[in-house]
């Protein structure tokens, strides 16, 4: 009977723990709702490139300053239709009042939502027309050449990995979220100056965590050259997204982990590189924080194209760039 009592102490004390947690990180309001932050947006083209133009939504901080910039990338489903990419995220709550104040040295943040045309998503879609919206939207705003960052969730995610792994010296970071993809080496090595933060399940049944973010994180932890700029978040389970299940992280970011119930994320803990628990996650700060070189405005050499891809057996990297003089084409590999 003592056996019992001491369980079900143990059991209400839990619960009661778990209760606050949850009360805790729900507690957050915000000045606008959802539908209001949406409504901020306004929407635009990037230039044809390749007989493609990609369309996006996007949001203006009001401030004659250089602010940071996000680009948002979702996965499949979110662009059957002008708009759709930004009804199927709630990035939107990065322009709320409360997380515009807290860009470090920056009177906020500009957030641009790319879309891909469904059936096309970020995983194939064409490079060049998606990084040209971007540098049309940059040269055309005030925004920090030094904080341009790309966000994905994903097969958005995949996009994000592609563009900074390709334009490396234009983006200053990126956050892949549920990815389907891998950083290799050569990669992580190429983005050992960057900030990038993973966000995973660990049962993810589409984004399975061993084959793609564990892997990425054993690379990007040996290269990197700070261990503080680089994060991961996960978790041994998240809500289910349709058929997905395991899927649903990505709401940590959207909202910046607030307004979330902890009991939706068992296991959920982030480190930086060195293995160390960060107690209280803040990707706005994590991002828009620290020294950053400015993004390239010189053209771009010999860009990735499909009579020019990238392949696995010829990786960029430091030691073996893409020139003129030294194309990747399908008949020279390597």
């Amino acid at each position: 009977m003592k056996t019992i009592r001491k369980l079900t102490a143990i059991i209400l004390c839990i619960a009661l723990i778990t209760g606050i947690l949850s009360i805790c990180a729900s507690s957050v309001g915000y000045s606008e709702d959802r539908d209001a932050l949406r409504s901020k947006f306004r929407r635009a083209n990037g230039p044809e490139v390749m007989g493609v133009d990609i369309d996006y939504s996007y949001f203006c901080p009001e401030s004659n300053n250089p602010c940071p910039l996000i680009v948002y990338m979702n996965g499949a489903g979110n662009g059957t239709y002008e708009g759709k990419e930004l009804e199927g995220t709630d990035i939107c709550y990065w322009t709320s009042d409360e997380f515009q104040a807290k860009a470090v040295n920056a009177d906020g943040m500009y957030v641009m939502i790319l879309r891909s045309p469904d059936p096309i998503y970020f995983d194939i879609l064409l490079l060049e027309p998606m990084f040209e919206a971007i540098r049309d939207f940059v040269d055309s705003h005030n925004v920090d050449k030094k904080r341009i960052f790309v966000f994905g969730r994903c097969l958005g995610a995949s996009g994000a990995e592609r563009l900074i792994t390709n334009y490396p010296d234009y983006f200053a970071g990126a956050c892949l979220m549920c990815p389907r993809t891998r950083i290799s080496a050569s990669e992580a090595y190429m983005l050992r100056n960057k900030k990038i933060w993973i966000f995973c399940s660990f049962f993810d049944t589409y984004s399975l965590s061993p084959f793609f973010t564990l892997p990425s994180w054993f690379n990007l932890r040996l290269n990197t050259a700070d261990s503080k700029n680089i994060m991961l978040t996960n978790s041994i389970l998240a809500p289910r997204a349709d058929l997905l299940f395991n899927h649903m992280i990505y709401p940590l970011l959207e909202k910046n982990f607030n307004d979330y119930d902890p009991g939706d994320y068992p296991g959920l803990r982030t480190v930086d590189g060195s293995g160390k628990r960060v107690a209280s996650p803040d990707p706005i700060v994590f991002f828009t924080s620290g020294d950053f070189t400015p993004a390239s405005t010189a053209p771009v050499d010999n860009p990735v194209t499909p009579d020019n891809p990238v392949t696995p057996d010829n990786p960029v990297t430091p030691d073996n760039p893409v020139t003129p003089e030294n194309p990747v084409t399908p008949d020279k590999p390597d």
